[in-house]
């Protein structure tokens, strides 16, 4: 029994999909089979979830976010949307994924990661409209990669495949592929060797 969720009409449900209470789907949402949505979670317009993964309680995917398959979208996480994120993923609870970013397959976030687009705060009104159309440059994430918790990605960086980021890392440049990152006392991450 499910209590006073909104499922849009237009919304496409997979087969063996549990929804539970207080979920919200919005319009042209794609749901694939056997996907688990937790209480509270909100998927707005033209999200795309793939089979056998799950969205946790009070999660929240802005418009045109892509998940794919086996893969886990934390409680209390928010992707701002216009994101693909890929298969075997799990991004962990209370997560701030940016706008327009890329995550690759069989990634793991673990817990407060958080992430920028927007690489000039210029002035202006920050409200709705936003009146500083200040250009976008969304991090990238790519295949395989381990992030600890409470790691920020400026904007515009690319973490290689297979690399590891140890906690409370502050990411401002590239990491190539197959990279190990620890925070140093400033709190800046630097490359510390190879992974195997």
């Amino acid at each position: 029994m499910s209590l006073i969720n909104f499922i849009s009409e237009k919304a496409k449900i997979g087969k063996n999909t549990v929804v539970l209470n207080f979920v919200y789907v919005g319009d042209d949402v794609e749901i694939g089979d056997n996907v688990k949505i937790e209480h509270g979670a909100k998927i707005y317009e033209g999200c795309i979830i793939g089979s056998n993964s799950i969205i946790g309680a009070n999660a929240v995917l802005r418009p045109n976010t892509q998940i794919g398959e086996h893969s886990i979208f934390g409680s209390l996480s928010v992707c701002v949307g216009d994101t693909r994120i890929g298969d075997w993923t799990t991004i962990h609870d209370n997560c701030h994924v940016t706008s327009g970013m890329t995550i690759g397959n069989s990634v793991f976030i673990a817990p407060m990661f958080t992430s920028a687009n927007t690489p000039k705060m210029s002035k202006g009104k920050f409200g709705y409209p936003n009146t500083t159309h200040d250009p976008r440059n969304p991090p990238i994430i790519e295949d395989g990669v381990r992030i600890g918790e409470r790691v920020s990605l400026a904007p515009g960086v690319r973490i290689g495949k297979y690399s590891l980021i140890d906690m409370e890392c502050l990411i401002t440049k590239d990491i190539p592929p197959y990279s190990h990152v620890r925070a140093d006392k400033s709190i800046v991450g630097r490359v510390i060797g190879k992974i195997d």
